[in-house]
């Protein structure tokens, strides 16, 4: 209809600038991990690849921009001028263009130097520069809180290596070990894991100042050297300068590091699930002090005894959000064209919310393991609810030295555990009732052969040589 008045443009933060946040991560879920990817961290990530341009062109060529401006600039790029309100709340409500309204912002503080704000970038240069910039400071925050909660697990592995106890597979007992081993095995899954993310943190972060199509055009029409001012630009930052972009470095290593991070999720997963089964009722041999004015249950009190293992299932659901946006940054590898905004919401998403939350877990995951205590009395009764009948592959090898064939031996052996169980009698008894076996072996020899608490193979040594090897590395150096 002519005449007719169309609609303001909706945009970013449409509504009230004082909106209460809808995610609860960061308030809810969070480390100083926050602080990086929150929007202070993000803008002010920005405002350091413009300030680390802006000195690295003066460097190099101070014919075109001269050092005391990037002074100026560098001075300007900080959040305490160029504010989050003033460009979610003003300039990006007027500019329709997250870049562009931290530019005109900038370029303001800046004064009589502004007109060099973004000198020969592009919005991709800033943003995707930052983003690299952010994922640094991210992973090494997260590789100190894997290696902490690595040696968390491998202190109680060195405490508890000497507890014998039962240890289940497919939720039935298995043969015993020493209660510190799982927790070894942990400690040296979680160094595997650091080990990944310093992989990640020394090779996979690239940056980009090559302009809007990745050609260093404006650069080169300026009778500059591109590749000199990004290398100059992304040592100043401490991460490396992409081989090619597509205006974008390639997206295979973000893919590449939200998986590992899933990975990591997924072994915490994993060590919380142990532990939360430990604390069954029904198996009750770990236990965690409930703090005085914890509730554990709004209607069952006796639950405050040792509590509801909230921690460790706030950790399994976790992981599977992290195992969701591994998903989404390889769904975000897809590009139509050189360039467009199609993984800007995982960006912000998947991305930020992974390093958050993984480090959040991780944090949880140590200070849960630096709780627990071992119930050493239900270990040892779980133990022996088998009536020694967890020793059978230890007389079946035994029998088999003594002459006896493998399937006879089997079957020897797995008939005494049979009648241990449904006659409630030791297994050595039921060993030593069947007549092959007290013709070939002494009564002391069965006895001591149905010993679980001397059938634990090298449990302690497996236990040494992790803490040993891994205890108190740091692995964020290595190449």
């Amino acid at each position: 209809m002519a005449g007719k008045r169309r609609p303001k443009k909706m945009d970013v933060a449409y509504g009230s600038k004082h909106s209460i946040p809808v995610s609860p991560i960061g308030t809810r879920y969070g480390t100083e991990m926050t602080e990086i990817f929150g929007d202070n961290g993000y803008l002010q990530s920005i405002l350091d690849v413009e300030a680390a341009s802006a000195i690295s062109i003066s460097k190099l060529y101070p014919n075109k921009l001269k050092k005391k401006d990037a002074e100026r600039i560098k001075n300007a790029a900080n959040i305490e001028n160029v504010t989050p309100e003033s460009i979610r709340y003003t300039e990006e409500h007027e500019t329709h263009h997250e870049m562009g309204a931290v530019i005109k912002e900038l370029a303001k503080q800046s004064g009589k130097s502004g007109a060099f704000v973004h000198y020969t970038m592009t919005s991709a240069d800033a943003i995707e520069t930052a983003k690299a910039l952010q994922i640094k400071r991210g992973l090494e925050i997260l590789i100190k809180s894997v290696e902490s909660a690595r040696d968390a697990c491998l202190s109680v592995a060195s405490e508890w290596k000497d507890i014998p106890c039962i240890v289940r597979t497919h939720g039935q007992h298995a043969i015993p070990a020493t209660f510190g081993l799982p927790f070894a095995f942990f400690g040296s899954c979680l160094d595997k894991n650091a080990r990944r993310l310093s992989y990640d943190l020394n090779k996979l972060i690239e940056g980009k100042m090559s302009g809007a199509i990745g050609t260093y055009d404006v650069s080169t029409d300026e009778g500059m050297d591109g590749f000199a001012i990004e290398r100059e630009m992304m040592s100043h930052l401490g991460i490396k300068p992409a081989d090619a972009t597509m205006q974008t470095p390639g997206r295979e290593n973000i893919a590449y590091i939200i998986s590992d991070i899933a990975v990591l999720g997924g072994r915490i997963e994993s060590i919380m699930g142990y532990i939360k089964t430990l604390k069954r009722t029904e198996i009750q041999e770990l236990k965690e002090e409930q703090d005085k004015g914890v509730v554990s249950s709004s209607a069952m009190p006796h639950k405050n005894l040792y509590g509801n293992p909230y921690i460790e299932e706030r950790c399994v659901s976790i992981a599977r959000v992290l195992r969701g946006f591994s998903i989404t940054t390889m769904e975000s590898m897809y590009s139509e064209d050189f360039r467009d905004l199609s993984a800007s919401l995982s960006d912000r998403v998947a991305v930020s919310e992974a390093f958050v939350l993984s480090d959040y877990a991780t944090r949880l995951l140590e200070n849960v393991v630096e709780r627990i205590e071992p119930l050493i009395e239900n270990i040892s009764r779980n133990l022996d609810l088998n009536m020694g009948t967890v020793t059978s592959q230890r007389v079946m090898s035994r029998l088999i030295t003594k002459g006896v064939d493998r399937h006879e031996a089997r079957r020897i052996t797995k008939e005494a555990a049979l009648k241990t169980m449904t006659k409630k009698i030791s297994y050595s008894d039921a060993l030593l009732n069947n007549e092959k076996i007290s013709k070939i072996m002494s009564k002391n020899e069965v006895i001591e052969l149905c010993n679980s608490r001397t059938y634990i193979g090298r449990s302690s040594d497996i236990i040494e040589r992790i803490v040993h090897n891994n205890f108190g590395k740091h692995r964020k150096t290595e190449k």
